[in-house]
């Protein structure tokens, strides 16, 4: 949990009555969690309000599938601790993102790799026809050392 002179943020994992407000709080920011199971999501809660969510998705990698914060939460930290919250559950070595906001990434210690790394990590990047004018970054941060 943290605070500042206003409010208390509270991480946790998401509950079924939560999807609404996260499909809203993702859309936000053009970001869909179709086919993100909800078992796989943490939430930021500021009272009774949604304020940040992540998602996990596991297939061949772990990967930070999606991740918002609500515009008016912004810079406080949120994002951090959900990223903080979800790799202290993780058991690999590994977590990756792909993503248009790396310098979001890169300040919580995920590092950039390059580009062809993706049609490596990713099927669906290597079928991709629009892969030579891809915007996404592809990150990785390394969680061995993470204590638990």
């Amino acid at each position: 949990m943290i605070s500042n002179a206003n409010e208390a943020i509270i991480i946790r994992k998401a509950e079924l009555q939560d999807e609404g407000a996260i499909e809203i709080l993702m859309s936000t920011y053009y970001h869909d969690i179709d086919g993100v199971s909800i078992d796989d999501v943490l939430v930021a809660v500021s009272g009774n309000r949604i304020v940040g969510a992540v998602c996990l998705e596991v297939g061949k990698i772990p990967e930070i599938h999606s991740i918002a914060v609500h515009p008016d939460h912004r810079e406080k930290g949120i994002g951090s601790l959900l990223i903080e919250d979800l790799v202290s559950g993780l058991d690999d070595d590994f977590i990756f993102t792909r993503t248009t906001s790396p310098v979001f990434f890169e300040k919580a210690g995920f590092v950039r790799l390059d580009d062809s790394e993706k049609k490596e990590l990713w099927d669906d990047c290597a079928d991709c026809n629009r892969f030579n004018n891809c915007k996404q970054s592809v990150l990785r941060l390394d969680i061995r050392n993470k204590i638990r």
